[in-house]
This record gives structure tokens, C-alpha cells and sequence, in this order.
């Protein structure tokens, strides 16, 4: 269960979510905590959903089976690969380039901060290659790591064991927070459900790991976006991209910069070897239902193909320099939207699964049982469309979500075309 956990809490304590979480402490104040408590209810119910999901059809492949079962084969085939596929290739280069630059200021500076990035891709390569056997493990340490080096800087500040707090004033913020930064939040609470790529067929408590993943991260969050708005000022949060930095320099001075960087360090590799292992499990599940070709299928226990495709792609991105461009920032949201809309399939699944309508399950015997996937639905549904609309740079976002939905959708077509052409041959 450790390492389930582990798995489930990498891409959310990420240090991209440490940005967003100090900056909007930075604009919002401690207001924000009501926003965190209220994104992380919403996601318990989409743990509980994916619970319920993957104990009926368990395995690297039962979201998928679950949302065929009930849904369709397209849906079933075009979302996760759209959200997390595309979601690990762009945001894991931009997590890599800051993590290059975080070891050249805080660790190396004369070492090349791109240098680096591709040295950690390769390391992260190395520990997935085998599959479980060596990534478990170290998942374990990194999300350890990442969750001990926050609570300590978090502890040190309300215990005042380094600088003592400054006299802030509170943030210059009155009414409602805007509803696009509500909803934005989600990031925070996006990833949980790699776990459940990431461990053997059979039953699991995945409700339990996931909500308990999800408890421990916004417990973490409140705890260290209390600290921030301790000793930094809110426009000190919210103007910089290192909340994270500032916040630990004014903490414990330079120690404290050497352990968030380590934590930094940790979060990468957290947040990379969870994305990578699991989006490869669940390429591999979907292979083994046929739903995409058997060469994304397992070899002995290893997953190499996708692998090795996500990696060239993250790789790719960052030796042209995209990592460095505020478009992929928006492509990676791209990703994080199509993955909402794999969330609320879940629930729609879930809830069909418990429709008295349904012949191929039961029908319930508690009719209060299908309140929780459908008020998932609908919130997760609502929020898609709200992001949408808030978005900044929507025509780039909708023309990057239209492509690749285009790209992927003609590669599965053709692929259920040659599986239909194969079968009445």
C-alpha cells in the first residue's frame, strides 16, 4: 500500500504545483485554503469512483475496459490517451527544465542546466525500464523525499527553528475569488489515478489509496501555503516563479534553499517516474484488450515501447527548446483538460454501471449509491467547460486540443479498421 501511495501522490506534489499553490496564496490569501479543502472533496469523489471502477475490472487495463463496457471503444481509447500521453510528454519537459535549473543555482552552478535535464531523463529511463521491480522502489524514496522535506520546512517555519516571520500585510484582495483560479486547482489534485496503473491484477483498496494520497497532499498544501504567507509577502508569492525558493531561503536561509532543492529534485523524479511507469502500464493494458497494437503490449514485466516513445518525446521537446516557451504551458493544460474529461467518463461509467436500466450489472440496492458519480460528473463537467472559458489563450489551447484529438482519433480508426478488416478475413 506504500507503494501505491507513493505513485499516487508523485504528480501532485510536483513542483509545478508548488508554483501554482504559492502564487495564488500569494494573490488570494489564506481565502485559498477554502478553495484547496473544496477541489480536494470533489476529488474524493473521483477516487471513490475510480475505486469502485478498477474493482470490477482490475488491472493496468480496467479504466479503459470499464469505459468501453459502457461508453464505447473510442472514448475508451482516445481519453487517456489525449490527457495523461499527452499530459506526461509536455509538462514532464517542463518539469525537467526546471529541475536543470534548480541543480545549477542551488547545487552546480557551472554544470549545464539542459546537460542535466537529459541526465535525469536518462536516470528516470533506466529505473523504469524494468518495470516495477526497480521503480517501486524508488518511487517510494522520491515521494519520501518530497513529502519529509516539505513537512520539515513547513515545521521549521511555524516553529520559528531559523528566521523569525515577517510582519505582512494581508493580501489586498476582497470578494470572490475569480472562478478560473477555483477551478485551476484541480491541477493540484490531478494524478492520483496513476496509482491504480501501477500495481498487478486483483482486488485493492484503491478508494482508500487514493483518497488517502489525496488527504496527505492537501494536508501538505495547506501546511506549507500557511508557512509561505508567514514570511513572504503576498506580492513576493505572487509575481515570482519560485514561491517555493523564496518561501524556504526566508525560512531557514541557505539550508533551507539546499532542501528545497532537494525537494524539487525529489518531486521531478516523483512526479516523471509515476507518469512514465503508468502511462506505459496503461498503454499496455489497452494493447491487451486490443485496443491499440500488440507491440505497446508487455515484455516480461516491462512496457518498453511506450516507454521509450514518451521519453523520445520529452526528449524531443527539450532539444528543440520548447521547453522554454510559454506554449507548451498551454499545450501541457491541454492535456490536464482532456484529463478532466477522462474523470467525468469515469464517473458517467460508474454511474451507468448502477443504472436500473443497466443489463449487464444488477441493479443497486442502495439507491444512494450513484450520488457520489453523479455529482462528480457533474461538477467535473461543469469545471471543463469553466476552464475553457477562462482560459487566457483559448484559440491556442482549442487548437492544440482540435490536432491532437484529430491525430489521435485517425490512429485509432485505423487501427479498429484493420482489426475489423483481420476479423472477417
Amino acid at each position: 500500500m506504500v507503494i501505491s501511495l507513493a505513485f499516487a501522490i508523485g504528480l501532485m506534489l510536483s513542483p509545478a504545483s508548488l508554483v501554482l499553490l504559492g502564487n495564488s496564496m500569494g494573490k488570494f490569501g489564506l481565502s485559498y485554503c477554502f478553495v484547496i479543502l473544496s477541489i480536494m472533496i470533489l476529488q474524493l469523489f473521483t477516487a471513490n469512483s475510480y475505486g469502485e471502477l478498477l474493482n470490477r475490472f482490475p488491472g493496468s487495463g480496467g479504466e479503459a475496459k470499464g469505459i468501453r463496457e459502457t461508453l464505447g471503444t473510442f472514448p475508451a481509447t482516445v481519453l487517456p490517451l489525449c490527457s495523461r500521453g499527452a499530459f506526461t510528454v509536455c509538462s514532464g519537459a517542463l518539469l525537467l527544465a526546471r529541475a536543470g535549473y534548480t541543480f545549477n543555482e542551488v547545487f552546480v552552478y557551472w554544470f549545464p542546466n539542459l546537460l542535466f535535464s537529459f541526465c535525469l531523463l536518462g536516470l528516470i529511463l533506466i529505473l523504469t525500464l524494468p518495470g516495477r521491480k526497480i521503480a517501486a522502489p524508488a518511487q517510494v524514496v522520491f515521494a519520501g523525499v518530497t513529502v519529509l522535506g516539505l513537512l520539515f520546512l513547513s515545521v521549521a517555519g511555524l516553529l520559528q527553528w531559523g528566521n523569525r516571520p515577517v510582519q505582512t500585510e494581508a493580501p489586498d484582495f476582497s470578494g470572490s475569488i475569480p472562478f478560473g483560479n477555483i477551478l485551476l486547482t484541480f491541477l493540484l489534485f490531478t494524478g492520483f489515478d496513476l496509482a491504480g496503473f501501477t500495481t498487478r491484477g486483483g482486488k485493492y483498496p484503491w478508494s482508500r489509496v487514493m483518497a488517502a494520497g489525496i488527504l496527505l497532499t492537501g494536508f501538505t498544501f495547506l501546511l506549507w501555503g500557511f508557512g509561505s504567507l508567514m514570511y513572504v509577502s503576498p506580492e513576493g508569492l505572487s509575481e515570482t516563479t519560485v514561491p517555493y525558493m523564496v518561501t524556504a531561503r526566508e525560512v531557514l536561509g541557505q539550508p533551507g534553499r539546499i532542501v528545497m532543492g532537494t525537494v524539487l529534485l525529489a518531486g521531478t523524479c516523483g512526479a516523471l517516474t509515476s507518469m512514465l511507469l503508468a502511462v506505459s502500464e496503461m498503454t499496455s493494458g489497452m494493447a491487451a484488450l486490443r485496443l491499440l497494437p500488440s507491440f505497446f503490449g508487455k515484455i516480461a514485466d516491462s512496457s518498453p515501447v511506450p516507454l521509450i516513445l514518451l521519453t523520445l518525446g520529452i526528449a524531443a521537446l527539450m532539444g528543440t527548446g520548447m521547453a522554454g516557451e510559454p506554449a507548451l504551458e498551454v499545450y501541457a493544460r491541454g492535456g490536464f483538460l482532456f484529463w478532466l474529461l477522462t474523470y467525468a467518463a469515469v464517473h458517467l461509467s460508474v454511474l451507468m454501471m448502477k443504472s436500473p436500466i443497466s443489463k449487464k450489472t444488477p441493479s443497486p440496492r442502495n439507491p444512494g449509491s450513484r450520488v457520489i458519480p453523479a455529482t462528480g460528473f457533474l461538477f467535473i463537467s461543469i469545471s471543463f467547460l469553466g476552464l475553457l472559458g477562462s482560459e487566457n489563450q483559448a484559440g491556442l489551447l482549442l487548437k492544440f486540443m482540435f490536432l491532437l484529438l484529430i491525430i489521435v482519433s485517425f490512429l485509432v480508426l485505423s487501427w479498429r479498421t484493420t482489426i475489423s478488416a483481420k476479423e472477417r478475413g
